[in-house]
């Protein structure tokens, strides 16, 4: 179940080469014990607390080896967007290749890859592999692979090791597509996007003001590619409004969604079936 209220804010912004130290937690009494704080040094607010196994991956060292990489694959001309949240306890380098695409549909998609870090533990320092529609520069990171960067949670960021990670993404990218393919090919009527959407609600997947403004842009298109009535294009419906309209004051939320609607999509369309998706999610 996701918590889909609105009310609540992230700490959010775009710098992302602040450094983060281990510091030694202590008793009350002053007393050493065997836990460390992930502490940012700028702002000295502890992340979180982990024992003498957890070694800090920083961000512009992780960034920076992943930079190196897309220059040595030939992967250029990408644009770079930045966003850490919680106040710096999680941060993603988010790279679109409009060199690297393919079509879905009449619509023309691109690789996007999320670099993303955590230093409270809620991520492995990992790609994750998505892709974004040209015509709108619409399109969240969907969780079509997330591969590990590193062996385990830790400082020693092999080139090797993250080479053969970027691979798998870009293969991973290209092995999806046939399933969003499919996606274009199932049929939707207006009620049945209506019904879709308000099961989403019922399951707390999506909040019940989040389906409205998706089923107003799901009614009357923002573009003309959209106005097939299919699953792809109810996908792109919702991701329109998670990007223009909720992305940027809660990131984490927006991913949390569009990751389960994305789910319920794909899987629907890998059967080749609509009707998962009529009845309640709950």
């Amino acid at each position: 179940m996701i918590h889909t209220e609105d009310t609540a804010t992230e700490r959010q912004s775009s710098k992302f080469d602040y450094q983060v130290e281990q510091v030694r937690l202590l008793t009350p009494e002053g007393q050493e014990t065997r836990f460390f704080g992930n502490r940012r040094i700028d702002t000295q607010e502890v992340f979180a607390s982990v024992t003498d196994q957890y070694e800090i991956v920083q961000n512009d060292v992780l960034f920076s080896t992943a930079e190196k990489l897309f220059g040595q694959k030939s992967m250029t001309g990408y644009k770079r967007k930045i966003v850490v949240t919680n106040g710096g306890a999680r941060a993603r380098a988010i790279y679109d290749f409009p060199n690297i695409g393919a079509k879905i549909g009449n619509q023309d998609v691109t690789f996007r890859l999320k670099v993303q870090n955590s230093f409270d533990g809620s991520l492995r320092a990992s790609f994750q592999v998505g892709l974004v529609r040209l015509i709108c520069s619409n399109g969240l990171a969907v969780p079509v692979n997330t591969l590990n960067v590193t062996k385990k949670h830790t400082s020693n960021i092999q080139e090797e090791f993250v080479g053969r990670a970027l691979d798998s993404a870009i293969n991973s990218f290209h092995n999806a597509l046939p399933a969003f393919e499919q996606m274009a090919r199932i049929s939707v009527s207006p009620k049945d996007g209506e019904t879709i959407m308000l099961n989403f609600v019922k399951a707390k997947d999506i909040s019940e003001r989040m389906a409205t403004e998706v089923l107003k842009i799901w009614t009357n298109p923002t573009y003309h590619e959209d106005r097939e009535r299919n699953l792809w294009n109810l996908y792109n419906a919702t991701t329109q409004h998670l990007t223009h309209e909720v992305e940027g004051k809660r990131f984490e939320l927006a991913e949390k969604v569009n990751t389960r609607i994305m789910s319920a999509f794909v899987k629907s369309a890998r059967n080749n079936s609509l009707s998962p998706l009529l009845v309640s999610l709950n």
